[in-house]
Order: structure tokens, then sequence, then C-alpha cells
């Protein structure tokens, strides 16, 4: 049974309808409520392995509600969060509408490295022997996976012109000098560590780890972490507010909320 599932959880969440993702959620929170109380341990393989699965289709759902309500911080952290998924979703779409949702709130540098990763997964996508893309500096000891691990699709979202345009604004840019060429970082609040990648789930120096925020996908840092007065699920404060102030709901269990 569990392997149906996750054959079902690995075509939805690779597809782009909303419909379908919609059913797809419903069934794994189903499921992994079920898991819970059969297995009875959290971090059984099986049971993160289905939560992961339900945290991607929770966060591609929000993604269109937050595109829906003009939440453009709350869109550009969610789709940069999709990036650590870029296995299971499809990874060029990701880095695209990462590049584009950091840009529309002037996050230049980091829609200056998403959009160079997606001009590169484009060109190994029309040529994959010739277009190996090798360099991976940016993403160093972050969370989002090295490009021989992402699968390609058969053909590009867009088409060489609309690629053009986004090359065009990425010469521009770094030609102007407003750009740098890393990801931004925070301090590990358990090691210290001062370049964690800020949008990690898990630190690779001492290895802690942290939940995913769900209107985000960030990493529910302690001192910034509120939960829903209903479901109990955490999210970052701001974030939080953010969302609730438009929709005046969880978006994890639809109850009715207040900001804090």
């Amino acid at each position: 049974m569990l392997p149906a599932y996750k054959t079902i959880a690995q075509d939805v969440l690779s597809s782009d309808s909303d419909i379908e993702l919609q059913i797809l959620r419903e069934m794994l929170q189903k499921l992994v409520k079920n898991l819970e109380s059969v297995v009875g341990d959290r971090n059984s393989p099986v049971y993160q392995e289905f939560l992961r699965y339900l945290m991607i289709s929770h966060l591609l759902l929000l993604k269109t509600e937050c595109t829906r309500n003009n939440l453009n911080r709350c869109n550009a952290k969610l789709c940069t969060s999709l990036l650590r998924y870029c296995k299971d979703i499809r990874a060029d779409k990701a880095f695209l509408d990462a590049g584009n949702a950091n840009r529309a709130i002037n996050q230049n540098d980091m829609a200056f490295i998403f959009f160079n990763r997606y001009i590169d997964l484009w060109d190994a996508i029309v040529d994959p022997e010739a277009n190996m893309i090798s360099e991976n500096t940016e993403f160093e000891n972050t969370d989002i996976p090295v490009p021989y691990e992402i699968p390609l699709p058969e053909k590009n979202l867009l088409t060489e012109a609309e690629r053009d345009q986004i090359r065009d604004w990425v010469l521009e840019i770094n030609m102007d000098g407003d750009v740098g060429n890393f990801l931004p970082t925070r301090v590990c609040e358990y090691c210290n560590w001062d370049q964690l990648y800020e949008a990690a789930l898990a630190c690779p120096q001492c290895k802690n780890t942290w939940e995913p925020c769900i209107i985000s996908g960030y990493p529910l840092v302690q001192n910034q972490s509120i939960s829903c007065k209903f479901c109990n699920m955490g999210a970052l404060r701001d974030m939080w507010n953010d969302f609730i102030s438009v929709t005046q709901h969880c978006p994890w269990c639809n109850s009715m909320q207040t900001p804090y």
C-alpha cells in the first residue's frame, strides 16, 4: 500500500495541477496522521518520507495562495524553500520561480544566483551531454541538491527568446555591480556557526535540524517561532502575521486565526 502512495505522490509533485495537489495534500495529511499512531516514531524513515511529501505539496499549494493574495515576501521565501525539494518537483521551474519571486521583492543577490542556475538548466535540457553543470560554489553547504542529482525534464518551459530576457537581466545587473555571489546566511543557534545558509533545515557543522515553517518553509528558529492554537504547527512570527492579516486562517488546518 505505501509504495502505491509513494508513486502517486511522486507523480503529482512533478505535475503542475493545483487540483491534484489539493487531493494529494488531503490524502497525505490522513496518511501521516495514521502513520504517527501506527508507527509511533516520528523519526521513522517511512514517516519522515511521507511527511516530506506532505510538506512539499503544502508549500506548492501555498505558493498559489500567496501569489493570489499578493503576499510577495511570503512567496519569495516559499519559492526559495522549495529549491531544497527540486529532486521531487520540476527543478527548472523551481529555480525560475525562485528567481522571479526574489526579484519581485528586490532580493537581487538571490534572484541573480537562482536565475543563473535556471539558465544552466535550460542549456542542459537542450543538450544534456554538452552542458553538464559543474560549477556549484554558490550552493555549497546548503540543502539545495547538487546538479547531478536533479532530474532534467525533456522540454524547456521557456522559449529561447524568453530565456534571453532573463539572461539579459542577469548580465545587466552583474555589470551594474549591484549583486553578490553568495546566498544569505544566518548564525546557527546551536553551534554559532555564522555561515549557515538562511533557508537550510540542517546545519552541516553540528548536524542539528529545524522543522520548516508552515507558511514560508524556512527553518523554525527558536526566537522567532509561534504555533497555531488549533493544530500546533509552527510558523515564523513575521510570516504568520503577513499571511494571517490577509487570509485570517491557518494554512495547515484552515482554522480561523489572528496575528500574534
